[in-house]
């Protein structure tokens, strides 16, 4: 998915003649702090000013103009989502304006836009669920979690991976699959070596239900 795909053209930005007080306006409608500034004429975005820029200015009548400028912040129209997402954290906005191959602004893209948007790419509201693996940097091969999975009968419908904030060696790979019940899935993880933690209800019954039986075969042993 790239930021085209999430291009909003309802947006008016401002222009350098537009009114403080009209920037304030629309930074409270649009719940921002941040609005980018585009000339008119060559629809080029000038920059962007910020809520503490024009908060404090005693003449609310004149042109934002009137103020410095911060630096253009944009993405291109053919940037993947997950640099708009990228340069949306860097920046800490909520709107982050899109350009084309020369600079020339098209529209803007919303936070919660690029949020449900990655919530259609992970499959969040299919119905399944969600198994955590932990493995090292080193042991991470995506296509034998492939394999091990779907030869369960069960098919990755998303997948994360993310560095573990204790241990840079570290991964936890989270995997969206089709079967609600994962205790197949899971138990055929660990017997290969993979570390799982995942909390869905069947595998904790599962896991239960092991326990007790261990427990059992223990007590007939005896």
């Amino acid at each position: 998915m790239l930021a085209r795909d999430l291009l909003n053209t309802d947006f008016t930005p401002l222009e350098p003649s537009s009114k403080i007080s009209a920037a304030l306006a629309k930074m409270d409608a649009w719940h921002t702090s941040c609005l980018p500034v585009v000339e008119p004429t060559t629809k080029r975005n000038v920059g962007h000013i910020l809520f503490d820029d024009i908060a404090d200015q005693a003449d609310e009548q004149a042109p934002v103009s009137s103020i410095e400028f911060r630096k253009p912040i944009y993405t291109f129209e053919d940037q993947h989502i997950f640099e708009v997402a990228r340069q949306m954290l860097q920046h800490e906005v909520r709107l982050l304006p899109v350009v084309d191959s020369t600079e020339t602004y098209l529209g803007i893209i919303e936070k919660k836009k690029v949020l449900e948007a990655f919530s259609t790419m992970l499959n969040i509201a299919t119905a399944g669920s969600t198994i955590t693996v932990q493995l090292q940097k080193a042991d991470f091969t995506l296509s034998e979690l492939v394999h091990l999975i779907e030869t369960e009968g069960a098919k990755i419908l998303g997948l994360t991976v993310e560095q573990q904030s204790d241990s840079e060696s570290m991964l936890r790979v989270s995997l969206k699959i089709s079967h609600e019940d994962t205790s197949a899935v899971t138990s055929s993880l660990q017997r290969h070596g993979y570390t799982t933690t995942t909390e869905n209800r069947n595998d904790i019954m599962q896991v239960d239900l092991s326990s007790r039986a261990d427990e059992l075969l223990r007590y007939l042993d005896v």
